[in-house]
């Protein structure tokens, strides 16, 4: 039987989009994406690679049930020499530590590592959460950068359009556009700065310190698959459409989007820290 060329495409291009993820990972989701990497070997899924801007490469593999970690070893605090040479010798160093326990390392980042193991029974690689909590601290999300970065553009970009303001209800729209990606990214910041603070008083009381869960990070997954979708869109209508009042209308449609993101991202957080 000979499949149609455009079925056998659609499905190379099924299977090419399953393959690649991009994952809105925060050093506070260490444990949540242990748990989603597992949930992916389960389905025959296996991380390969991690590309530029958190996209995660995945392979076929027979459906395994895997335990993953991500680890943040921050070598660099440890090597009193800095040189090139040195700070190899001690990344090597470290593997073979992690891999004599038990754990595989499948693959590494500018700033964690990940690694894997079929025994359920292996001993974690950082046993003690206060110094895996300092290296979770040490590392800014840059959610504030971020936010500050976008609204500097989009105030920059409106005011290089004046014709679209001229419109009717152009300025309403380039207001409900700047405040929908300014409270996006501020909620982002939010999140991560109030995760710290209770990080840090569990840990000074001597409690367990919580970590977002499985269900927390495939809403993220969700939040930022719909935002790469819009973004997308925008672009695109932007230097495809001709006249200024369409634009008006995807802009608007654009930030009623991110708005509804928002709102999810806000219930994420209330649910969070309730």
């Amino acid at each position: 039987v000979i499949e149609p060329a455009s079925f056998t495409l659609a499905s190379h291009v099924a299977v090419f989009i399953a393959l690649l993820k991009e994952i809105p990972f925060e050093t506070r989701d260490c444990h949540a994406l242990e748990l989603y990497l597992s949930e992916m070997a389960t389905k025959g899924w296996m991380l390969d690679e991690i590309w530029i801007f958190n996209i995660f490469k995945f392979k076929r593999c027979e459906p395994k049930n895997l335990r993953f970690t991500v680890d943040i070893p921050r070598l660099s605090d440890t090597c009193l020499d800095t040189s090139l040479q040195n700070y190899e010798l001690l990344f090597n160093e470290y593997i073979e530590i992690c891999e004599s326990s038990g754990w595989k390392h499948i693959v590494e980042d500018s700033e964690y590592q990940i690694f894997f193991t079929e025994d359920t029974n292996t001993v974690d690689i950082q046993t003690d959460d206060s110094l895996k909590l300092d290296s979770l601290l040490k590392i800014n999300s840059g959610y504030l950068i971020q936010m500050l970065s976008f609204f500097f553009l989009a105030m920059t970009w409106g005011k290089n359009n004046p014709t679209i303001e001229s419109y009717s209800y152009g300025k309403l729209c380039m207001t409900i556009f700047y405040s929908s990606i300014t409270f996006f990214f501020g909620l982002n910041f939010l999140e991560d700065l109030l995760w710290k603070l209770n990080a840090k008083k569990s840990l000074k009381e001597g409690n367990i310190v919580k970590y977002p869960g499985l269900s927390s990070f495939k809403i993220k997954l969700l939040i930022q698959k719909y935002n790469s979708v819009a973004i997308i869109i925008l672009l695109v209508g932007i230097f495809i459409l001709q006249n200024e009042n369409q634009i008006i209308y995807l802009i608007l449609a654009f930030s009623i989007g991110f708005i509804i993101l928002t709102i999810m991202l806000l219930v994420n957080i209330i649910k969070n820290h309730s």
